[in-house]
């Protein structure tokens, strides 16, 4: 999420057929899901979940301005998690670039499974070039390294029934001139708005393309491009400003004829998927929505940028509706893929949540998704910020995971109070399945934590998906007696977390005290507690 690309220019229930709760059970051999559902759809529950699992491996398809799925509309919202094919690769951070842990993986999709999501865009699926870890490390050479990370993370939303855009080239905080410079570059050439209209820098990219339709993943051993578990493949992040200029505004068919250039390369390999154009273009210039080829149109909104790049508009909750009458006027389907949820975009919580009422309230909007939400860290506590800054200053003005970063449950930042992140967050869940046309249902319970340090008087776990606050219980020496020493007083923001009611004991005491630890979901339920240690 880079400024200089202007990203900003502008379930618990799987599907609508099936209604009810979903209990995870999880130890460490893996997660046992039972499903119960609700009465007027009674029926055999080997049948229920069958027809669950058909639905599952059905492909969503369009139908004149809507998606559907198994014959049903299909509306959708859910997160950005950029990073599930590798991290800090767009945002600028020096811990990157690296592949996610298949922790990481599964805790996100957790989360966003209870958040109500469906759908999880993510970027780095299908756009990395240019790095050692990346998909295209060099022109034309693939790593399956990276094909590893990304068949993990397919798998993985395969099993919560989760769906996936798939962005093909984005952002990339180490390349000159982001994704679509490498391109450019990789071809001997140095002008940005070469990668839509030269045909040698096209081919590259097709071939970037090709390979990754045509990858058979390791896991399933199923062909990305046969996938069901794939909504859409996006072509580019909002690549179009790097065509804007005097040149577009004199003649800007050569760069319009790329959106379905793209698409008839993509469908002659892929007969199964949806096309989803997010170059921008229809945001200058009306007649990209005329491509033959698109299924899906979309586009990006943060107010946050409206001052620089907001050509003198100002992002309100009509725009979306704005924006969704033009492109269903053309007969596509309409997404607002991204948009920020914070206080620099929307200062009241009010106001984002009047913009939630209004996406749900316009049928003519397919789905949406906000950007971006974060997972636990695998030993203890969160992921880091996302391009982080301590500078206040700029993380209010520029680029920076201190105010789009979102941690369920909610973390401080030099932006967002926990408080507020945690309350938007719920605001965030309720809309998901007002989306889906589904009643809110209570929070899971969280799984156990798992305690992966003990010191003197400190103690580490791995968080709960969902979890928004813990107990800590402390049994000294041999005693049989477990005792709450922190009672709904520690969050995954304070691991390490130190045992202040033990610095009178003896060390003896302290190295044969045991502990364990109780999450609470945001309805105050508990989980199991953990294993002792």
């Amino acid at each position: 999420m880079q400024i200089i690309r202007a990203r900003s220019i502008t379930s618990s229930i799987r599907n609508a057929n099936v209604r009810g709760p979903v209990i995870r059970l999880r130890t460490k051999a893996g997660t046992l899901a039972l499903t119960m559902f609700a009465t007027m759809f009674a029926s055999a529950s080997g049948g229920q979940i069958a027809a669950q699992t058909r639905v599952r491996d059905r492909f969503v398809k369009r139908e004149e301005i809507h998606l559907t799925l198994g014959g049903a509309t299909y509306r959708y919202s859910g997160p950005n998690i950029e990073w599930l094919g590798i991290e800090a690769y767009g945002p600028d951070d020096s811990m990157g670039p690296r592949y996610p842990s298949h922790l990481e993986v599964d805790d996100v999709l957790d989360t966003a499974e209870m958040m109500g999501a469906r759908v999880v865009r993510s970027q780095t699926l299908g756009d990395s070039v240019g790095c050692d870890l990346c998909i295209e490390p060099r022109v034309g050479v693939f790593n399956p390294q990276a094909f590893q990370a990304i068949d993990y993370a397919i798998e993985a939303a395969h099993r919560r029934g989760l769906r996936l855009i798939i962005t093909l080239a984005g952002d990339c905080s180490n390349c000159e001139q982001s994704g679509e410079g490498e391109y450019v570059r990789w071809n001997g050439r140095q002008d940005l708005k070469q990668f839509f209209t030269n045909q040698r820098i096209i081919a590259s990219f097709e071939q970037h393309i090709g390979a990754l339709l045509n990858h058979k993943n390791a896991l399933t051993g199923i062909a990305y491009k046969d996938d069901p578990t794939i909504l859409a493949w996006e072509n580019c992040n909002v690549c179009g400003l790097s065509a804007l200029g005097p040149e577009f505004i004199r003649n800007p068919a050569p760069y319009l004829r790329w959106i379905d250039t793209i698409g008839t390369y993509i469908k002659s390999i892929d007969k199964n998927h949806l096309y989803e154009d997010n170059s921008g273009f229809f945001l200058f210039d009306r007649r990209a929505l005329d491509a033959e080829t698109t299924d899906i149109v979309t586009a990006e909104y943060y107010p946050h940028w409206d001052a620089l790049f907001g050509f003198g508009q100002k992002t309100t909750a009509q725009t979306f509706s704005k924006h969704a009458a033009m492109v269903t006027a053309k007969g596509k389907v309409y997404v607002a893929n991204e948009y920020g949820w914070d206080v620099t975009d929307w200062p009241a919580r009010s106001e984002f949540e009047a913009v939630l009422k209004a996406l749900e309230a316009d049928p003519k909007i397919g789905g949406d998704g906000f950007w971006a939400l974060q997972a636990h860290a695998d030993k203890f506590g969160w992921q880091p910020i996302s391009a982080p800054s301590n500078s206040a200053a700029y993380s209010r003005w520029g680029e920076t995971g201190q105010w789009w970063s979102l941690f369920y449950g909610g973390v401080s930042t030099l932006i967002n109070s926990a408080q507020e992140m945690q309350a938007r967050a719920e605001l965030l869940r309720t809309h998901a399945f007002a989306m889906a046309g589904l009643p809110v249902p209570p929070h899971p319970i969280p799984a156990p934590p798992t305690i992966t340090f003990k010191g003197i008087g400190i103690l580490g776990w791995h968080g709960s998906p969902g979890a928004v606050i813990y107990s800590v219980q402390r049994r000294p020496g041999d005693s049989a007696k477990w005792v709450t020493v922190c009672d709904r007083c520690a969050t995954d923001a304070d691991t390490p977390w130190v045992d202040a009611s033990a610095k009178n004991s003896s060390l003896v005491t302290l190295l044969t005290t045991r502990y364990r630890v109780i999450a609470y979901n945001a309805d105050g339920k508990a989980s199991e507690p953990s294993a002792e240690r």
